[in-house]
């Protein structure tokens, strides 16, 4: 399926499906709606002539301090390529809000610059954390959501409430490495504490969703 791509979107009314999807291998598949994600690959190309060393993903190399391979220009969002040592929880992710994350740590930095002054990591860069809304449901992902870099060696926790809720918790070693909250889950502040401390969760790994337990009063 990784090479296939959406040829033609038919919208019909006298069928059990209201849209049709030809893919380019001529099949037809009838869906309830159809949703269309955009990648985004860094648009570097009206830079070329200045030489910026770029990285393997053809963003713009910045440093913990968002300087490019150039004297005194920055960069931040979706052109750059974060190159420094990357915490335990936060990956790059050319989402919206991590391009404003970071370009509102580029300004400070470059305020820094100019008045001769050392300023650490902002505490956004500590995990990955996005929030969003989708179909009206609040979504929010937090450290390694999807096991970035886990391997095979990890365990994911689950609990569905049709209609209402999905909370998906990825654990490696007793420790929880990332999560999904999709609904009103109220989860969002304790499981950011859960991967930002380490806390070994073993004990507790049975009973950490079910819903008549209070985890956020738990592990206060």
């Amino acid at each position: 399926m990784s090479n296939l791509a959406v040829l033609k979107i038919f919208i019909v009314s006298f069928s059990d499906w209201p849209v049709y999807v030809e893919l380019t291998n001529g099949t037809l598949y009838g869906c309830d709606f159809v949703v269309s994600a955009t990648g985004v690959e860094p648009n570097t190309q009206p830079f070329h002539a200045n030489d910026f060393e770029l990285a393997e993903d053809g963003g713009m190399k910045v440093n913990e301090k968002m300087q490019t391979s150039k004297a005194d220009v920055y960069a931040a969002g979706d052109v750059c390529t974060a190159c420094w040592e990357h915490a335990s929880h936060w990956v790059q992710m050319r989402l919206w809000s991590q391009a404003r994350q970071m370009s509102a740590y580029a300004a400070k930095c470059m305020v820094a610059h100019t008045q001769n002054e050392d300023i650490p990591m902002d505490f956004c860069f500590e995990i990955f954390a996005h929030v969003t809304r989708f179909f009206n449901y609040k979504v929010i992902l937090l450290g390694r959501f999807n096991a970035q870099g886990l391997g095979s060696d990890h365990e994911l926790l689950l609990r569905v409430t049709k209609g209402q809720e999905y909370v998906k918790a990825v654990l490696k070693d007793g420790q929880m490495q990332g999560a999904i909250l999709i609904g009103e889950t109220d989860l969002e502040e304790t499981f950011e504490n859960l991967i930002l401390n380490q806390t070994d969760l073993t004990p507790f790994k049975d009973h950490l969703l079910d819903p008549n337990i209070d985890i956020e009063d738990f592990f206060d």
